[in-house]
């Protein structure tokens, strides 16, 4: 059977120098699908974004314990195609679809992303679990590191669930 990867839950947490207006939240679809909504405001310009992608898996213990991928992305470098960090394209791969930061940087004013979801074909194959994938976004200049926000996904691997439909009479 196909593997799916499930959203089940999402939490935005911002910089209140850097973001204003936050809101994110999962809406279910399906018993094999939830989809993303967020929304915030930049009040500063992003003009040098790094991400940080961490992702953790739930163990029998219910903790959350790091799972093979920790990786920092400039973001900026990946949308204009001078940087090809494998977990960088898959993640832009997906959100350029959902988001309107679909363009070259910098980033002002309202950021929204509608209707997003994790195509299976994009990523690896994990194995069955519960997944938090954390994803913290800085500025960064020559002197300085400035935190912006963090955004965690929590989401479920299964298999797919059939859905039967009743004959029609």
């Amino acid at each position: 059977s196909q593997l799916v990867y499930k959203l089940k839950k999402m939490e935005c947490i911002g910089n209140p120098e850097r973001v204003k207006n936050i809101s994110c939240h999962v809406k279910p679809i399906n018993w094999n699908l939830g989809v993303g909504n967020m929304d915030c405001f930049l009040t500063y310009p992003l003009i040098n974004p790094y991400g940080r992608l961490q992702v953790f898996q739930r163990d029998y213990s219910n903790q959350f314990k790091p799972f093979l991928i920790d990786v920092t992305i400039n973001i900026c470098e990946v949308i204009e195609k001078r940087n090809f960090i494998p977990y960088g394209v898959i993640v832009w791969k997906m959100l350029r679809r959902f988001t309107n930061a679909n363009h070259s940087c910098p980033f002002v004013g309202q950021m929204t992303c509608r209707d997003g979801y994790l195509e299976p074909q994009l990523i690896p194959p994990f194995p069955k679990a519960l997944y938090l994938i954390h994803i913290t976004i800085m500025d960064k200049n020559a002197t300085l590191s400035e935190y912006v926000g963090t955004v965690k996904f929590y989401l479920q691997t299964m298999d797919m669930i059939k859905i039967k439909k009743k004959p029609s009479s």
